[in-house]
């Protein structure tokens, strides 16, 4: 064997160590942000079932609480990833800005 047949199996096994790596150091960031990810989509779930609750609630409460319920029907219809609470608050901000 010469020495260049030697150089290139120890760059194969190099190579294959190093693709090795990535992989997994692409797993160990896939442990980290899938549950994280998990963690939020839950989170996100239980916040929009807690808004859901303003559905169909009497006229005093929407005005009690500076909106309406047309603002809450649109907030209802949001993406999961947007959080329909935060949106309904600035437009009541905005509102109370105007007064």
């Amino acid at each position: 064997m010469t020495t260049i047949e030697s150089f290139h199996g120890h760059d194969d096994a190099r190579s294959g160590r190093a693709v090795a790596g990535r992989i997994m150091g692409v797993l160990a960031q896939a442990a980290l942000v899938i549950p994280r990810a998990l963690v939020r989509w839950q989170r996100q779930r239980r916040d929009r079932a807690a808004f859901m609750t303003l559905l169909g609630k009497d006229e005093w409460v929407y005005r009690d609480l500076g909106i309406s319920r047309g603002d809450v029907e649109w907030a209802a219809r949001l993406p999961m990833h947007q959080n329909a609470a935060r949106e309904v608050d600035k437009i009541r901000a905005q509102r109370r800005q105007s007064w």
